[in-house]
């Protein structure tokens, strides 16, 4: 008996143990949260307002952050008659005119109303080099019901790892849509609401249809539309056909739902805005009646020691056009009701708000709680008219950067998918997607859906260059260079100097989590001796991390970059390299580092060796172009022209030379150290499994081998994909595709292989979704980096050793009998050039290009051998330009901002 009693007596206490950190958290009660304590404080005003790109339509802002008292809910930004509200520090205003003078103030708001002076900014749209835009702009409308919408007829399934249902986000916060008979429910995450080692969903908000009865004719359809960002559902819950569509704003943290039923009799629904309810991740709900406000919110941990990541979100939604009732909450659910009348919309409208950093930095929910509420009582028809006209206007600005089309169904539905889930998880300023994108839909997804660094974290960036779209990875370079000092200071304590990195990063970093501050870090001195074991078995994941900073400058040019993000990451890794690297027999050799994640302790890993002489390249270039460093060229050339070579071996099955994973290994049954027999095609694990994929990278990115190369190992890269043979293998989509194609591989054996994983049911590891993304067994959005084979059909930039530059090919590879058709506008080419082009009847016409930067272009002549005419284009007028045919390339001297014809004659 007594130890009954004392069993009750314990699950007593632990009820009220999981009960108060909830209560106690958040810091003062519903009834305080919901009102507001008078504030009549304004913000400082938002400093270091300056403008990013500019093009003919649109221009990018950023300023700093402004400071309040109670928190900054919002800024106002005004240019003529126009105001767009944000909740970002960099921001893209389109649908502007082009060859125009604008005028543009910015200022900051917070949940009282205060409002900052006005920052101020003036600047001119470019002359717009395309005069295809607004064809442009047609021709993806007409496409877009059959390329860029996909459908859903069914409830949408499978959300645990890269969600299989409709999805939306900003680049922040990341919706997906489901239901079940009754309900629809709008499933929210955020990009950095993550606890200390694992990423974490943040909630949702469900409708559910009150009446009795069952659903004896179920139907769904929903219909995700990539050109507009939106979903629109019409579904029957329980005999009602409800019509809805969802948009989350691309310019602030709303989700917006709008709601409409055809039925004859009005129709009984139910709100419930709701977070997870977990022991160890505090939550709590609540309502205000008197403003029509429901609200959930919940924190990452209860007991977070300092310094260690935490994270709050808080959700809070009003309705508009239709009173909220019988209003009540419990635990993490806040629920009112209402009735939607026939042909009434009414709407939804949600806001987001929170934020993640080190502990204590991140402010109480009660805060975030204040200007999520304050956001949504400032919502009205018109100003949600007012930000959807932006939106709408973001995402075309977003389309018409660049687009190509192969005339394949299915090949164009991956291309424009691949992309707007890019768009959808990756915004500037804001925590890079982990690697299910913006959409984990609960608290335990596969892996944490942390950030691996052994491709999964730098694949999906690699296409976003070519595609004229470099700013999608600002977020992957911020939370890299968020991690710099922390692993600078973990390499100096193995005894090394310079940057290396673990295989997996848990949880955000750099200036989109709170508080952030790299002073705050202070350095460790080198250890005195060095101490293998305490690095990372894969060596080379710094150098694989560098390739995107590379190709970045590669294909933009941009100095600015260059110089406070990419040269000081790179200069860490030479830092690293030069002290590790070891000299034998004339050759460089790298030791005990693996290809693979077995930590075999492989000698000369090709990978590593790929990255290091790719990296060592990008150096040289970026020392001389910003003239540092001189003095360490002649040591990095060195490393190049010594570092010793790719292995390779006889494969017996083909009898061709390919590559091999390394040198050597140590032997996991023996524990000796043994030659490395052809792994992965003979001997150890997984032959034929994803540690094929990760030779390629001696292709692509690295561009080591490309369409130019004359050495024999041409020929030996072209035998490994060959031997290799099997393009299903899960990891290889975004690896194995683009690096054939840059190579020069059977184009037709390619394009079979990759419409067949993307199109057929049968695929076992591989498949587009109704959402257009693919899906890949083991990852997430690692997929969309495969545009890059798409791109590299049509236009590939790459350097020419023979020639000693770069040279732009268009249509290297796509066979033209096939897609006669084809074309592709603005895509970007090493040197910052952006290209237009496109074939009819098989056959290249209408060849344009704009220099961002200026400088000499090598083109390999898109006409054959015979004469081409470039012409500068100046307004209406066009002017002969003096071109130079010599080795089947044609030359000409460009000016930076001017676009030029090419023209055969």
């Amino acid at each position: 008996m007594k130890i009954k009693r004392m069993v009750s007596f314990i699950l007593i206490l632990t009820f009220i143990a999981t009960m108060l950190p909830a209560a106690m958290v958040f810091g003062e009660s519903a009834t305080d949260i919901a009102g507001a304590r008078a504030d009549t404080e304004a913000p400082t005003a938002p400093t270091g307002l300056r403008a990013g790109e500019i093009t003919d339509t649109a221009a990018v802002l950023n300023w700093n952050v402004a400071k309040d008292n109670e928190g900054v809910m919002q800024y106002e930004i005004s240019y003529g008659t126009k105001t767009l509200l944000t909740e970002n520090t960099n921001v893209t205003i389109p649908g502007l005119l082009p060859d125009t003078s604008y005028a543009f103030q910015v200022r900051a708001r917070d949940a009282a109303g205060n409002q900052s002076a006005a920052a101020s900014l003036n600047l001119a749209t470019k002359r717009s080099p395309n005069d295809h835009s607004m064809s442009d702009w047609q021709e993806l409308q007409t496409l877009a019901p059959s390329r860029m919408t996909g459908v859903y007829t069914k409830l949408p399934g499978g959300f645990k790892g890269y969600a299989d249902g409709p999805l939306l986000g900003n680049g922040d916060v990341g919706t997906v849509l489901g239901g079940t008979a009754d309900s629809q429910t709008i499933y929210i995450d955020k990009n950095d609401f993550w606890m200390k080692s694992s990423k974490l969903t943040v909630g949702g908000v469900t409708i559910t249809n009150k009446a009795h009865g069952t659903n004896s004719a179920p139907s769904y359809r929903y219909e995700q539309d990539l050109l507009n960002a939106e979903v629109r559902a019409d579904v029957t819950l329980k005999n009602v056909q409800l019509k809805m569509k969802t948009w989350v704003d691309a310019n602030s943290n709303l989700v917006i739902t709008e709601l409409r039923t055809q039925a004859a009799a009005s129709v009984p629904l139910t709100v419930d805005v709701w977070v997870p309810e977990a022991d160890d991740k505090p939550f709590k709900s609540g309502t205000d009646a008197a403003r029509g406000v429901l609200w959930a919110a919940r924190e990452s941990s209860a007991n977070q020691a300092p310094k260690e990541w935490m994270s709050r979100a808080v959700l809070a939604a009003r309705l508009l056009g239709a009173p909220l009732t019988d209003f009540r909450s419990s635990g993490g659910r806040a629920q009112a009701d209402f009735i939607l009348q026939p042909n009434t919309t009414v709407t939804l409208v949600t806001q987001v708000s929170g934020g993640g950093g080190e502990n204590p930095d991140v402010p109480a929910a009660a805060s975030y709680l204040k200007l999520a509420q304050a956001r949504v009582m400032g919502t009205t028809p018109a100003t949600i008219a007012a930000q959807h006209e932006a939106h709408l206007a973001w995402w075309k600005n977003f389309w018409l950067k660049s687009y190509a089309i192969t005339n394949d169904e299915w090949f164009d539905k991956y291309y424009f998918g691949a992309l707007y889930a890019l768009a959808a998880s990756n915004r500037t300023g804001k925590a890079a997607p982990g690697i299910f994108g913006s959409w984990v839909t609960n608290d335990s997804p596969g892996w944490g859906a942390r950030y691996f660094l052994n491709y999964n974290f730098e694949n999906p960036y690699w296409g976003v260059f070519s595609s004229n779209r470099p700013e999608l990875a600002d977020a992957y370079f911020d939370q890299v260079l968020g991690y710099m000092p922390y692993g600078i200071n973990r390499t100096h304590e193995a005894g090394y100097r310079g940057f290396s990195t673990t295989r997996s990063l848990a949880r955000p970093y750099g200036p989109a989590t709170v508080g952030w501050d790299p002073a705050r870090i202070p350095a460790s001195p080198v250890a005195p001796e060095k101490t293998r074991s305490k690095l990372n078995d894969q060596l080379m994941l710094g150098a694989y991390l560098a390739t995107n900073f590379i190709n970045h400058y590669t294909y933009t040019k941009d100095k600015e970059f260059l110089r406070n993000k990419a040269y000081p990451y790179l200069i860490s890794l030479a830092d690293f390299w030069e002290d590790y690297l070891m000299m034998e027999n004339g050759k460089y050799v790298i030791k005990d580092s693996a290809p693979r994640e077995a930590n075999e302790h492989d000698d000369n890993s090709i990978l590593d060796i790929a990255m290091v002489k790719f990296l060592m390249k990008g150096l040289i270039t970026a020392s001389r172009d910003l003239d540092v460093d001189a003095a360490r060229r002649a040591k990095w050339q060195d490393i190049i022209d010594k570092l010793t070579e790719y292995p390779t071996f006889v494969y017996p099955v083909t009898g061709k030379e390919v590559f091999k994973e390394s040198d050597s290994y140590i032997d996991s049954k023996t524990g000796k150290r043994i030659v490395n027999p052809g792994r992965p095609f003979i001997g150890g694990t997984n032959v034929k499994g994803p540690w094929h994929a990760v030779m390629t990278g001696l292709f692509w990115p690295s561009d080591e081998i490309n369409l130019s190369t004359t050495s024999r190992l041409k020929q030996i890269a072209l035998n490994t994909i060959e031997a290799y043979g099997s393009w299903e293998q899960t990891n290889s989509f975004a690896m194995q595709f683009p690096a054939a194609v840059r190579i020069g591989y059977d184009v037709d054996e390619v394009l079979t292989n990759f419409k067949k994983i993307i199109s057929s049911s049968n695929s076992s590891s591989l498949l587009m979704r109704n959402n257009l993304t693919v899906y890949q067994k083991g990852g997430g959005i690692e997929t969309s980096g495969s545009v890059e084979t798409i791109n590299a059909l049509m236009l590939q930039s790459y350097f020419d050793d023979s020639k000693g530059k770069d040279v732009i090919h268009l249509f290297p590879m796509l066979p033209k009998n096939k897609y006669p058709e084809a074309h592709f506008r603005q895509l970007r080419a090493r040197g910052a050039f952006v290209v237009s082009s496109g074939l009819h009847g098989g056959s290249i016409v209408d060849v344009r290009l704009t220099s961002e930067k200026g400088g000499p272009v090598h083109i390999v002549n898109p006409f054959g051998a015979g004469q081409v005419q470039v012409v500068k284009i100046e307004g209406t007028i066009e002017a002969p330009v003096k071109v130079d045919q010599a080795q089947g390339l044609i030359t000409f001297q460009t000016e930076e901002g001017v676009s030029y014809k090419l023209r055969a004659i």
